[in-house]
């Protein structure tokens, strides 16, 4: 299975009317008819020198499976987690 890696940056616009920009990347896969993505981004400031290396170790390691878990036949099965 294949994976792009994606890197994108934007601009946040708060509440309070500041603008923050960001730098980030992605992981981007297709399992069965949807499209799966995993970004993770910070602020710009701190993206080349303290974040990048770990943003991008954590959307490397992102993975999808097409088969396995299927967790709504298991959390039917579970009344715990009906009863939440």
């Amino acid at each position: 299975q294949s994976y792009v890696l994606a890197d994108f940056q934007y601009t946040l616009l708060t509440q309070a009317g500041f603008e923050i920009a960001r730098k980030g990347v992605g992981s981007i896969t297709s399992v069965g008819d949807g499209v799966q993505l995993l970004w993770a981004a910070s602020v710009t400031a701190r993206f080349k020198n303290k974040t990048e290396g770990t943003l991008r170790s954590i959307v490397e390691s992102f993975r999808c499976y097409a088969d396995g878990l299927n967790f709504s036949a298991d959390l039917v099965k579970d009344d715990f987690y009906l009863a939440s």
